[in-house]
C-alpha cells in the first residue's frame, strides 16, 4: 500500500479492512442484478411491463390471477435490492481515496446510495400491496398502487443520476501516474447519469417509447444501469486483484 497511497493524496486516515470482505461488496451488486431480474421477470411476470394505457379492469385482473407469484416476486426482489447499499460502499470506499476532495465525493454518494435505497425498496413494497387485496378495494386504487410503483422505477431518476456524476468526478480528479479506476468507468458514469434522465418523461406520456414501458423511458435506462453496475464492478475487482492493499482503504469515509 505505501507505494500507491502517496499517489492519491492524504484522504483522512486509512482503516484497513478484510479484503474477503471488501470483494463481498463488490459482488453484492452482480448478485442485486441476479436477484433483482429473478424476482421481477419469472416471478412476478412483470417483464414486460403492463401498459400504462391499461384500464382499472385489466390491472385488477392481472393482480388477482398473479396475487401469488407477484408478492413472492416482490418479496425477492426487496430483498435483491437491499444489496445496493453495500455496492454502492465499495464505490465510494475507493472512490473516496483519490484526492483532496475524495471525503466529500465519497459522503455525497453515500447520500445517494442512502435515497437510492430507499426509492427503490418502495417499488416491491408497493406492487406487493396492490397484489394484498385486489378485487376487494376500487379498481381505480389498485391501478393506482400499480402506477406508483411503476413511477417508483423509472421517475426517480435523479439521486441515480447525482451518484453517477459524483463517481464520474472522483474519476477524473485523479491526476497521479498510475489512476486508481481507469478514465473509461467516469465516462460510462457519465453515460448512465445522462441516459437515466428519460425516464422522468414517463409522466407525460402513457404510449410510445417514453411511456414507462418505452424503449427510451423503460429499456434503454435499466439496460445502461446493468451495464454501469457490471462495468464498476469490473473495475472495482481488477483494482482489487492488481493491488490487494488498496482495496483495504476505507478513504475518506471517516
Amino acid at each position: 500500500m505505501n507505494s500507491i497511497a502517496p499517489n492519491h493524496g492524504e484522504v483522512g486516515k486509512m482503516t484497513n479492512l478484510d479484503p474477503r470482505l471488501v470483494r463481498l461488496f463488490i459482488w453484492a451488486g452482480p448478485a442485486l442484478a441476479v436477484v433483482f431480474g429473478i424476482g421481477l421477470i419469472p416471478l412476478a411476470g412483470f417483464f414486460p411491463p403492463p401498459a400504462p394505457s391499461a384500464g382499472s379492469a385489466e390491472i385488477v385482473r392481472l393482480y388477482t390471477e398473479h396475487a401469488l407469484s407477484i408478492r413472492l416476486g416482490c418479496f425477492v426482489m426487496i430483498v435483491g435490492l437491499v444489496l445496493l447499499i453495500p455496492w454502492g460502499i465499495a464505490i465510494a470506499a475507493l472512490t473516496g481515496r483519490i484526492s483532496r476532495a475524495g471525503a466529500m465525493l465519497a459522503s455525497g454518494q453515500i447520500a445517494c446510495v442512502a435515497a437510492s435505497t430507499t426509492l427503490i425498496e418502495l417499488i416491491p413494497t408497493t406492487w406487493a400491496l396492490a397484489a394484498f387485496r385486489p378485487g376487494e378495494v376500487a379498481a381505480d386504487i389498485t391501478r393506482t398502487v400499480n402506477d406508483f410503483g411503476w413511477f417508483l422505477l423509472l421517475f426517480a431518476w435523479p439521486p441515480f443520476s447525482l451518484w453517477s456524476v459524483l463517481v464520474a468526478i472522483a474519476v477524473f480528479a485523479d491526476d497521479s501516474e498510475v489512476p486508481l479506476f481507469p478514465r473509461w468507468t467516469a465516462y460510462l458514469s457519465l453515460w448512465n447519469a445522462f441516459l437515466l434522465v428519460p425516464g422522468g418523461l414517463m409522466a407525460f406520456f402513457k404510449v410510445g417509447p417514453f411511456a414507462w414501458n418505452g424503449v427510451m423511458a423503460f429499456y434503454i435506462p435499466l439496460l445502461v444501469f446493468f451495464v454501469w453496475l457490471v462495468g464498476m464492478t469490473v473495475a472495482m475487482l481488477r483494482i482489487s486483484a492488481r493491488e490487494p492493499e488498496v482495496a483495504l482503504a476505507a478513504g475518506g469515509v471517516t
